[in-house]
């Protein structure tokens, strides 16, 4: 299991709010550091405004500085921030994923982080204005420059994957190593990406993997979920997220909690695992999937 660490820089979150707010916050960060949490993840855009960029990143790289733990345990965790969308005067979004933005926006996300390379590097959305194989070339330039130990990408269907791996190869090749695509309980539309990420080794970080404690409620309501809590003595929302991991043995969850108890009650994902019926119990009662993500649109001309 990881953290989503987007939740204390968006406008409200915990960072954004008042000393004792954000404090609270990187407790809740050590306490899943503590419980066994190997990888954080942030991006360049999560921030309370447009013109805070890396907000998230600063507090991430501050959140684990604070960690009292041996600069040997400190290295074995995975930071991994993301680039490609834009965030303007207005809160107007888009998307840049020409070489000059790449190289910029990591090198950026580098000293924010205040490391000598980042260890994951996704590309967070595709540029609907430029050729798919081009984008693809200017991630593969972010290791050759050596901003970035490693690459993934975020929001790309299976298509876009396989095009993805065929020209950078997979995690064996130096190529990509993972994927960030929403996926839960509510929204099960990836899972032929996920075949593609078991075929070729690449690791699939699910955001949102609970659907937002709104989704968790959905879920317990009508659901195998809230049975098999029942019969176990746990929450409904460590099932839902026992559910996504047992899903694949390449999912590696990011819930993303901000508070020490829910992340320690999440992290107890490390230690529970759904038998073969509990997983078809729950897949069998789970509602109808929600609508697809509007974060795969705009349709681009090469998703044709």
């Amino acid at each position: 299991m990881g953290l989503g660490c987007m939740n204390v820089s968006w406008p409200g979150g915990a960072a954004t709010a008042s000393g004792a707010r954000r404090d609270s916050a990187i407790e809740g960060i050590h306490a899943g550091l503590d419980a066994g949490v190997r990888l954080l993840d942030t991006a360049d855009i999560y921030a309370p405004s447009f013109d805070a960029g890396g907000h998230n990143e600063l507090f991430v790289a501050e959140a684990l500085a604070a960690w009292d733990a041996p600069a040997d345990v400190k290295d074995t965790v995975v930071v991994a921030t993301k680039g490609g969308i834009t965030r303007e005067e207005g809160e107007k979004f888009g998307r840049n994923g020409s070489r000059d933005y790449f190289v910029a926006a990591a090198e950026a996300s580098r000293e924010r982080l205040g490391v000598d390379r980042i260890d994951l590097w996704q590309h967070h959305r595709l540029d609907p204005s430029l050729p798919f194989e081009e984008q693809c070339e200017n991630l593969a330039h972010l290791k050759e420059r050596g901003i970035v130990a490693e690459v993934g990408v975020s929001n790309y269907n299976t298509e876009q994957l396989r095009r993805a791996i065929a020209v950078l190869g997979g995690p064996a090749e130096g190529g990509v190593v993972s994927i960030q695509n929403e996926f839960s309980p509510l929204y099960r539309h990836d899972l032929d990406v996920l075949e593609v990420c078991e075929q070729w080794g690449v690791a699939f970080l699910p955001w949102s993997p609970l659907g937002g404690s709104r989704g968790v409620r959905q879920v317990e309501a009508d659901s195998g979920v809230a049975r098999v809590a029942r019969e176990r003595g746990i929450s409904p929302a460590l099932v839902a997220l026992a559910w996504v991991v047992g899903t694949s043995p390449v999912i590696i969850a990011i819930p993303g909690a901000t508070r020490s108890e829910t992340i320690r009650e999440c992290a107890r994902v490390l230690d529970t695992e759904l038998t073969p019926g509990e997983m078809e119990s729950i897949s069998a009662s789970l509602p109808p999937s929600l609508e697809r993500s509007h974060e795969l649109e705009p349709t681009a001309p090469f998703r044709s």
